[in-house]
């Protein structure tokens, strides 16, 4: 067990939070380095990213955090209500100051998936050898007709010769003699280089047909750009997914040796943070759903996330193309699109009443007097985001803390705190605020750009908030 480099104590910062009112300036990665002595090796968290998700929370938040002494003695369950790809599960399980269990919900189920394959340790040097295997499969010649998405569009977004390499894999994946665990792990791979040999814009989130001719005014870029789509011709899907492999089995074996032999574990339990139950997660992140449990109340000791921002990242859109060739089809993809807390498909003909919250209920009245559609949107994500709160609420135990990292973002091009308003919605559904940091993101390729006119996302907002009793 690492030891402290200096005894933690967040008091002082509560005292002055209380004094100034307002969030106080927090740099996390120089005080995770603080934390240990020396240790760098400890402190690299790009291992994380064996897979690219949208709106990643920043890893040295849950590190830091975890490490507190303060909450030290909250050594049971830690719950994630938006585990996204597993930033926070991750983090618990590893920590190296104090042991706990994770459990995470999850609507998306590639997230799902990427979030099993890195909290979940397999033998990696078994995993080397099933590479043989799956390449005798993937040379054999077999019908594959069944392993094309059925999506009336794919050719748009993928060559004839993509498209049959893409089958072939998933074909030898599909039949790979093997536990579930090794072969998410290798749908997992196959996953991530989906838009590597596709004709997708490799610059912008939610997939959009790449058209090199925007960037000519960036001649290195366009050059890149347009080899790009030479290649998606017929590109190279094996040796593509190969290279997949091979780094990520170098990121988890960095990974599985801080949490293998530590007695806890991460699970992703649920779908759905209105209404947490229990359910085992299948393969490729699908859940089976033949048993469901109630999740206990006040059976976990913290509750930490990154919910959704408003007027959200296109989280299921953004990654359309996965989820179709991992086996969702269409009307699959859209229905998780409207289920989404900060979904943008909000009927016309929604009743709208007060929600309780003044500043919630004033941004939502503001907003539906310049743009219905746009106040509609803002009012169900506060709606679903207060029933979230009610339910955590019931699962947290007395004393027991919530932590929310939000970004603030634009509505109709004006800057809301986002930040505050949920602060006030939990405060509303019965949690006390005791701090809010704020830390600026100093690494570009962490800031994160929402759609539309969401902004762009430069800072961080860490609540810190306690169930009363």
């Amino acid at each position: 067990m690492t030891e402290l480099k200096k005894t933690q104590d967040l008091s002082y910062i509560i005292k002055k939070y209380k004094i100034k009112k307002k969030a106080i300036n927090f740099n996390f990665k120089e005080a995770s380095k603080q934390l240990l002595k020396g240790n760098d090796n400890n402190n690299n968290r790009y291992n994380h990213y064996i897979h690219y998700y949208p709106g990643r929370i920043y890893p040295y938040i849950p590190f830091y955090i975890l490490s507190l002494q303060d909450f030290s003695h909250l050594g049971g369950y830690l719950l994630d209500p938006f585990a996204g790809s597993g930033t926070i599960l991750l983090e618990s399980i590893m920590n190296p100051f104090v042991k706990r269990n994770a459990l995470g919900v999850e609507i998306n189920p590639l997230a799902r998936l990427i979030s099993k394959v890195k909290t979940t340790p397999i033998d990696l040097l078994k995993a080397k050898e099933l590479i043989y295997d799956l390449k005798i499969l993937y040379s054999q010649r077999t019908e594959i007709s069944e392993y094309i998405p059925e999506y009336r569009n794919i050719t748009l977004w993928f060559s004839s010769a993509s498209i049959k390499k893409l089958s072939k894999l998933k074909y030898a994946i599909d039949n790979l003699d093997a536990p579930i665990k090794y072969k998410d792990f290798f749908w997992l791979c196959f996953s991530s280089i989906i838009r590597k040999v596709s004709k997708a814009d490799p610059y912008i989130p939610p997939p959009v047909i790449l058209k090199s001719e925007k960037y000519k005014d960036n001649p290195t870029k366009y050059r890149k750009l347009k080899q790009h789509l030479e290649e998606a011709e017929n590109p190279n899907v094996w040796n593509t997914f190969e290279k997949s492999v091979n780094d990520n089995i170098t990121k988890l074996n960095y990974i599985f040796e801080k949490i293998i032999n530590r007695g806890i574990k991460a699970e992703i339990i649920w779908n759905d943070a209105r209404d947490i139950k229990k359910a085992k997660l299948h393969k490729r992140g699908r859940f089976n759903k033949n048993i469901v449990e109630e999740l206990a109340p006040n059976s976990v000791d913290i509750i930490f996330t990154s919910p959704p921002y408003l007027t959200a990242q296109k989280y299921i859109r953004t990654c359309k193309l996965e989820l179709l060739w991992l086996g969702h089809d269409k009307e699959e993809i859209n229905n998780l699109d409207k289920l989404s807390i900060g979904t943008e498909r909000v009927s016309s003909q929604m009743d709208i009443r007060e929600l309780g919250v003044i500043s919630i209920d004033t941004l939502v009245k503001n907003t539906i007097s310049k743009s219905k559609s746009r106040g509609l949107t803002v009012y169900l994500y506060f709606k679903d985001m207060l029933k979230v709160f009610e339910e955590l609420n019931r699962i947290l135990k007395r004393e027991g803390y919530l932590i929310l990292v939000v970004g603030d973002n634009k509505v109709l091009g004006e800057w809301i705190s986002t930040y505050k308003l949920l602060s006030d919605a939990a405060t509303n559904k019965g949690f006390k605020e005791i701090l809010i940091l704020k830390d600026k993101i100093r690494n570009r390729s962490m800031m994160t750009k929402r759609n539309g006119s969401g902004g762009l996302i430069k800072e961080e907002y860490v609540i810190i908030l306690k169930k009363e009793a």
